[in-house]
Formats: structure tokens, C-alpha cells, sequence
């Protein structure tokens, strides 16, 4: 949690809306949005995995720990989505969204569904800087 609360400060003079100016300053940008999309991903996965772990009676440590992981990217989403300038309802709505999307996925196949996302989120939620690294090496090669 502090690793991201000091990303958000080290990248606050380029939230959306200071003007872009230097490369770095795009790519700050672009790892902050796409971390934040990160989040809204992983929260809708954690979501919908407690959800269906509670259906099928699984252990309740396992449930309990899946929400906690949804609260803490719930939390880092909307922290994100504020130094980005979103509205909470604007959030709200796509979170919302994301929530019935991967409702559908877990539906059609959750092996799939748990294999795709499982990792990464974990990854997300116990070492932000692996993600944050990821998206500035993407960033880098996009943004010229």
C-alpha cells in the first residue's frame, strides 16, 4: 500500500489534468492509467471469485481473503482514478460494469477466467512495482 501511495505522489504533478509535456511525463500517465484499469480488473475478479467460492461453500479463510484483496483494489482504483481526475460515479459505472463482465467469463469458464487474471492480480496486490515496471516498459515503446 505504501508503494503505490508513493507512486500516486511521485506521478501527481501529471495527473490528467496538468499538461503533458516530456515523454516521462506521458509515460507516468499511461502507467497510471493502466495500473487503475489494472485495479478495476483484479477488484471485479476478486468480486466475482468470493462470490462464486461462497456458492460452491468453499473454505471461509479463502472467501475472507479474496474480498480483503477486493477491498485493497477497490481502494487503490479509486485512489488512482482521483490523481486522474475521475468522478466517484464515473468509477462507480465502470467498476459496475467490469463486475458483470467478468461475472459472464467466470460463467462461460472459470478455469480460464481464474488462470487469466488469478496471477496477475495476485502479483498486483503483493508487489505493485512488478506491475508498475511492466507498464512503463509497455509505455516506453509506445510513447515516442
Amino acid at each position: 500500500m505504501k508503494k503505490i501511495l508513493y507512486l500516486i505522489l511521485i506521478f501527481y504533478p501529471w495527473s490528467a489534468s496538468a499538461i503533458e509535456k516530456t515523454k516521462e511525463e506521458k509515460v507516468a500517465k499511461y502507467i497510471i492509467e493502466n495500473i487503475q484499469k489494472d485495479y478495476v480488473a483484479c477488484y471485479s475478479f476478486y468480486k466475482v471469485s468470493a462470490a462464486s467460492f461462497k456458492k460452491t461453500k468453499k473454505e471461509k479463510n479463502i472467501i475472507e481473503s479474496l474480498e480483503k484483496s477486493a477491498d485493497v483494489t477497490l481502494k487503490f482504483n479509486h485512489d488512482l482514478g482521483e490523481v486522474l481526475g475521475l468522478k466517484p460515479a464515473t468509477m462507480s459505472k465502470t467498476t459496475k460494469q467490469e463486475v458483470e463482465r467478468f461475472t459472464k467469463l467466470a460463467k462461460e469458464d472459470f478455469a480460464s477466467f481464474v488462470k487469466k487474471y488469478g496471477l496477475m492480480c495476485k502479483n498486483l496486490v503483493e508487489n505493485q512495482k512488478q506491475r508498475i515496471d511492466y507498464w512503463e516498459r509497455k509505455g516506453n515503446k509506445k510513447i515516442k
